[in-house]
């Protein structure tokens, strides 16, 4: 029992750390991180969605990575520590 409150206790800390990284993000590197993880959408069909060019995507993506990056090596608050 106690082993399976401690995996749920890590999921939702990791749940925590990915929606503090999204809030990190500007909105549209938001949208299409979200539609390319989520919704699985091409890097070609995300471009035609916000009418941007597929390298401007990529570098889209990398920015939001490098800020899930550091935000999942981050400690939680001492106040989300239970």
């Amino acid at each position: 029992m106690r082993h399976k409150v401690l995996k749920y206790r890590n999921e939702r800390r990791k749940l925590r750390r990915y929606e503090r990284a999204a809030t990190r993000m500007s909105n549209v590197d938001r949208q299409i991180f979200l539609g390319h993880i989520v919704e699985d959408l091409s890097y070609r069909e995300l471009a035609a969605q916000f009418g941007i060019t597929t390298e401007e995507v990529e570098r889209s993506l990398c920015r939001s990575l490098a800020i899930v990056a550091v935000t999942l090596e981050e400690k939680d608050p001492w106040w989300l520590r239970f």
